[in-house]
């Protein structure tokens, strides 16, 4: 097929345009690189997954909620893939994305783009409708794919350690408060797309194991850099109430990486345990343990 010259400079503007980087993003996404790739073939992965989540060019982003959503217009979105706001979501796909490219030696921009989108969307377009809503969907996803493995039940040891959650009316918690959300007051097709979503959720749950709130402590130990801990939500109609990467100081103290609401920016929270117990409405946390690439 031939495709006139000028028609040929607008495709390829627009494929650079979706896959690339800002200009402002390039330098935290080059920093990164940079810091990282030279060592990232002989590096042990929960190393290359803690130092991609502890890097300078993502401690101190600040946090937005919902930054996916900004700007939203029907049901079509970009591929954010840049570094100026994180929801604890986003802040975990954006380090897991980062250090698989790095990991493999897929460095460009567009590299990384592309994993970006693999992990946020079905068949990896970029839409509303495309985007796994609850971060459960998302991270058994990934264990599907190959990407994640759960270990909640490894970690837990003792069973009763461990608790089920099935909800009781299913997934409704973004359609019952579409009105107090930005992206789904006033957009039927939103609505609808998430509807659907929560209607499939709902056939399928036959519930999940979670390590009880109060057994966390004593498996803690099993924890290991780079791990993803959800925390279950004690919320009707949801399922992870906020999710961080898990990191480990020489001294064998665990820390948390994450995108925290409460401080308003990306950083790490020098006590895990200490953390997990003041995180209201949550029973216990599910762990996913990402997979080496390599």
């Amino acid at each position: 097929m031939k495709v006139w010259p000028a028609l040929a400079l607008v495709i390829a503007a627009f494929a650079t345009e979706a896959a690339s980087l800002s200009e402002r993003d390039r330098p935290a996404f080059d920093a990164i690189v940079n810091t990282l790739a030279p060592t990232a073939a002989t590096l042990d992965w929960t190393a290359l997954l803690q130092a991609t989540a502890t890097h300078p060019s993502l401690i101190g982003a600040p946090y937005e909620a919902n930054p996916l959503d900004r700007g939203a217009q029907g049901t079509a979105e970009p591929l954010r893939a840049g570094f100026d706001g994180f929801d604890c979501v986003t802040y975990v796909e954006t380090v897991l994305a980062l250090a698989r490219t790095i990991a493999t030696g897929r460095t460009s921009p567009e590299d990384y783009s592309a994993e970006l989108a693999q992990l946020r969307y079905r068949g990896s377009e970029p839409g509303y409708c495309a985007r796994r809503h609850y971060f459960g969907d998302w991270a058994e996803t990934q264990v599907a794919a190959g990407v994640l493995d759960e270990v909640t039940t490894q970690i837990a040891g003792d069973p009763a350690n461990l608790a089920v959650l099935r909800l009781t009316y299913g997934f409704d918690f973004l359609s019952r408060n579409a009105a107090k959300t930005a992206a789904l007051a006033g957009s039927p097709a939103r609505k609808a797309c998430v509807a659907e979503q929560e209607a499939a959720l709902s056939a399928r749950d036959e519930g999940s194991a979670y390590i009880r709130a109060t057994s966390l402590a004593r498996v803690a130990h099993a924890l290991k850099p780079g791990d993803l801990i959800a925390w279950v939500a004690d919320v009707p109609g949801l399922d992870i109430v906020h999710v961080g990467i898990v990191v480990a100081r020489p001294n064998g103290r665990l820390e948390l990486a994450q995108a925290s609401k409460r401080e308003n920016r990306v950083l790490v929270s020098p006590d895990l345990l200490r953390y997990a117990g003041s995180l209201r409405q949550q029973r216990g946390v599910r762990v996913f343990r990402p997979r080496d690439p390599r």
